[in-house]
């Protein structure tokens, strides 16, 4: 009895090790493919996406008005708007208009010091009374707006000396608002006739017609 006994003890852990044996492989298959699945999820490599897409965005939001530099490689007028009015039509719809701007002018340098203003400039586009830069600057402005344009020397006043006061490759800085603009020959008219000044053009049609009378008081008779 205990010899059969003990055999049928033998039989039976013999039966249970090899169910055991039959199972473990598909234990280990299960946590194989677990680790496998957990190692997908990229965490490093997206990370690492989105800061080079962060870095490339602020790249292209560079402005280059405030990359403006007072070298001679600087070539480019660069301009900023420091308000945009929408009033009107905007500077260059025509090919010669006459402007009306306030403005105060800089050198690009460390102390940055003034060396011109006016409150009432009238110029022409089109013509020498405008620096290159200058008109290039105004471009697309309508009136009420406002505006700083930097200016290198090669649209500026170039590599000379100007009137004593402006050294050569100096570069500009100006602020400037444009109080009006006219673009017909009536507008045009009337806004260099207003700068000239009323009462002197009263003045010159006095003289003129007094002139042009004068010689009746000299009839004889008179």
């Amino acid at each position: 009895m205990l010899v059969r006994g003990t055999g049928l003890s033998l039989v039976v852990v013999a039966a249970l090790t090899a169910t055991l044996q039959a199972f473990s492989p598909a234990m280990t298959t299960t946590t194989t493919t677990t680790r496998v699945v957990s190692r997908r999820i990229p965490t490093t490599t997206i990370v690492s996406a989105g800061l080079e897409v962060v870095e490339e965005d602020e790249d292209v939001a560079k402005d280059p008005f405030e990359l403006y530099e007072a070298v001679p490689e600087q070539t480019a007028v660069c301009i900023k708007d420091t308000y945009v009015s929408t009033t009107g039509m905007a500077v260059g719809t025509n090919a010669q208009e006459v402007l009306t701007l306030q403005y105060t002018a800089n050198f690009i340098a460390e102390d940055a010091p003034q060396f011109d203003f006016a409150d009432n400039f009238v110029c022409k586009t089109g013509s020498s009374a405008m620096l290159p830069g200058f008109e290039e600057g105004v471009m697309g402005m309508k009136v009420g707006g406002k505006r700083i344009i930097r200016i290198p020397p090669n649209k500026g006043y170039g590599d000379k000396w100007f009137k004593g006061t402006i050294p050569p490759n100096s570069h500009l800085e100006f602020t400037c608002e444009l109080t009006d603009l006219a673009s017909t020959p009536q507008e045009m008219f009337m806004v260099q006739w207003k700068n000239f000044g009323i009462a002197r053009s009263a003045g010159i049609v006095f003289c003129v017609g007094y002139l042009a009378l004068s010689p009746f008081h000299l009839l004889p008779g008179t």
